[in-house]
């Protein structure tokens, strides 16, 4: 019988509305299958992290994110700044969905009691890593990044207000709805400047702009068109001069997944993307919020294994 490989998890007991812990239970025998895991609760005083640091310098290789899209993007920003971490790419990440959206896991594959789980380090496979610089400081993006229209209302879905989670712990494609409408209704489009690979750069009243290394923006909505995984590039799609009439037209078009070629909106795949903003506005990375006036995306350099 091959040995388990030991793991450490980390452990978002607030996801999903504060279901998270009683959600993981119904997946602890497929973990405890999967590896000899430990668990850690990922507090927000960010004490997890020295047990993350501790786990590497003790030979642990795996590490899992049990919690939503922001626990995974947590969990790999600690592994890249561990002080004496051995090349990411010695490294598996594996996945219990539960968050409300759970973008890393889609499409879904294997579910353990209706939760999504990537579990299976047989079957890892390498996963780019894109880097975001904004404020002084640097975050990894695993699955996307947004700033303008779709970002706002990723800040108002994931907002700890009684509503938004309401909405959450209820159905997450009412809070979807219910966030994308009220930030429609309310928007204006961002004098903001673009330069992608080191280009010219150029002015643009900004709807929206998203780094993706998925086609899935939140919930069921998708762009429609395949991102590989570890192409060592990543996708840009940008909306520029949009009024609300179209933006709600958009919002059916990423339903259906059906998206590219809609007037107003361009896309490419790049290495490097720039943007300044006259103001500073809501940046989402991975599904968590920050503010930022201007932001700088590149490629890591090091990919991650991600189990399937």
């Amino acid at each position: 019988m091959t040995a388990r490989a030991r793991a450490l998890v980390v452990l978002n007991p607030s996801a999903h509305g504060g279901a998270g812990a009683r959600r993981f239970e119904i997946v602890r025998t497929a973990v405890d299958s999967a590896f000899d895991a430990r668990i850690v609760v990922g507090r927000a005083d960010g004490a997890w992290r020295n047990d993350v640091h501790s786990a590497l310098d003790d030979g642990v290789r795996a590490f899992v994110a049990a919690g939503g899209d922001g626990t995974a993007h947590s969990l790999v920003n600690a592994l890249i700044e561990a002080p004496r971490r051995p090349p990411l790419e010695t490294l598996i990440l594996g996945a219990v969905g539960l968050g409300s959206s759970n973008d890393l896991h889609k499409p879904v594959r294997r579910r353990v009691g209706g939760v999504p789980v990537l579990l299976d380090a047989s079957r890892a496979a390498p996963r780019d890593i894109v880097r975001c610089v904004y404020g002084g400081r640097s975050g990894a993006v695993l699955i996307s990044a947004s700033i303008g229209v779709t970002a706002s209302a990723n800040a108002r879905f994931s907002a700890d207000t009684r509503v938004a989670r309401c909405l959450r712990r209820t159905s997450t494609v009412a809070a979807v709805a219910w966030a994308a409408g009220r930030t429609i209704a309310a928007w204006r489009n961002l004098p903001a400047r673009l330069r992608i690979d080191g280009g010219e750069a150029e002015r643009v009243p900004l709807t929206s702009l998203s780094v993706l290394k998925t086609e899935w923006v939140s919930g069921r909505l998708r762009y429609g068109h395949a991102v590989a995984p570890a192409s060592g590039d990543f996708d840009v799609a940008v909306a520029e001069g949009l009024g609300r009439a179209r933006l709600l037209l958009d919002v059916l078009a990423l339903l259906r997944g059906r998206f590219d070629g809609r007037p107003g909106h361009r896309r490419c795949r790049a290495r490097s993307l720039d943007v300044w903003l006259d103001h500073d506005s809501p940046l989402e990375i991975d599904g968590e919020i920050a503010l930022a006036r201007a932001a700088h995306f590149d490629m890591l350099g090091e990919r991650i294994r991600l189990c399937a």
